[in-house]
């Protein structure tokens, strides 16, 4: 049931992501590459079981995912970053990080099934949920011509140190040599169908949100000439 669940939230946010890419015109070829490397190949390399070696290192599910931020780092500081700023607007992108609401419930019905470790949810120390439902109040306030550059900066900044905290106790928990949450069970989520998508895809999407939220507040500070 959790698995099904699952993978409907990452088929609506594919839908969601695919739209907003062709809203913004960015081009057929990387809309193809997305999909590609975010969805496909992480699948197929989950799947065939080629991603759960954690030790010795390198893992290549680690691998995998420092390689995807790479990615994502460089679409979303590009041009085509700035067309998708410009197709959806800074309300929308602040709205959707309310996907991370979802996210967070699944992941602690994964606690409670005995997939990841408590410290992974937000009866431990996953408080990634605060994003998601701030993001709700926030982008409704923007959408009523709400404007404050202090408050969505702010946000922005809990946003991802907040990520990055679930980021770093999940690569913490994975069975490699340098683990350091030692109770309950290991994370696999990295190389584990369709669980691969969460570090692959959904996390990937809330980095993306947060970068383009900087460029966006960015661009509006500067004067035009």
């Amino acid at each position: 049931m959790t698995a099904s669940l699952f993978i409907g939230l990452v088929a609506v946010m594919a839908v969601v992501v695919l739209r907003a890419l062709g809203q913004a015109a960015v081009g057929w070829p990387l809309i193809v590459g997305v999909a590609l490397v975010y969805f496909v190949i992480p699948g197929v390399l989950a799947s065939l079981g080629m991603l759960d070696r954690y030790n010795p290192l390198p893992a290549p599910a680690l691998l995998m995912v420092m390689a995807l931020t790479i990615c994502t780092l460089t679409i979303t500081v590009s041009s085509a970053g700035r067309r998708l700023i410009a197709a959806v607007g800074l309300p929308a992108l602040v709205g959707f990080q309310a996907f991370r609401i979802p996210v967070e419930w699944l992941l602690h019905r994964l606690y409670q099934e005995g997939t990841v470790p408590v410290q992974m949810t937000y009866a431990g120390r996953n408080f990634d949920i605060v994003t998601g439902l701030t993001a709700v109040v926030l982008g409704l306030w923007l959408v009523r011509a709400g404007r404050s550059r202090g408050v969505v900066l702010a946000w922005n900044v809990l946003g991802l140190a907040l990520l990055a905290n679930i980021v770093t106790i999940a690569i913490l928990s994975t069975p490699v040599p340098f683990r350091r949450f030692l109770d309950g069970p290991p994370n696999l989520l990295p190389s584990l169908w369709p669980y691969v998508w969460l570090p692959s895809f959904l996390v990937q999407l809330a980095l993306a949100g947060h970068v383009l939220v900087f460029r966006q507040l960015r661009a509006a500070e500067t004067p035009t000439r």
